[in-house]
């Protein structure tokens, strides 16, 4: 009978590995990836005058529409308000496409690197978590 309690233990324990390291799998992934689109339209915005223009708005429907899906993917993952000001930020994007405001663009895009870049360190598997 105690074989059996060991047993289980073991099991429910290396399940919970699992699930943190899917966790951080699925987490940092997400965050990968919303940095390398700020990256590619950083160099977008580098080749052209002005960010009126079908590249710069396309590459940042691209990253809205990523970040939305791997928004709702993570949201049962993380609390939603720890990752909010992303999303927050990449709005402010297309409201400054709009008023054509390659400076105030240009911070966003880095605090959007900022946070994902901050995110990365702190969420993920850990044996806290486990526990």
């Amino acid at each position: 009978m105690k074989v059996f309690h060991l047993i289980n233990f073991a099991l429910i324990f290396l399940l919970l590995i699992g699930i943190c390291i899917a966790e951080d799998l699925l987490v940092s992934n997400s965050l990968t990836q919303v940095q390398s689109y700020c990256f590619e339209i950083e160099q977008i915005v580098d080749e052209k005058e002005n960010l009126k223009n079908i590249d710069v708005v396309l590459a940042v429907d691209n990253l809205e529409y990523n970040w939305t899906e791997d928004e709702k993917n993570m949201c049962f993952l993380v609390n939603h308000k720890s990752i909010q000001e992303i999303g927050q930020e990449v709005a402010k994007l297309k409201l400054y496409i709009a008023s054509d405001d390659i400076e105030a663009f240009r911070v966003s895009l880095d605090l959007i690197k900022f946070y994902c870049h901050s995110y990365l360190h702190f969420m993920g598997a850990n044996l806290y978590n486990v526990l």
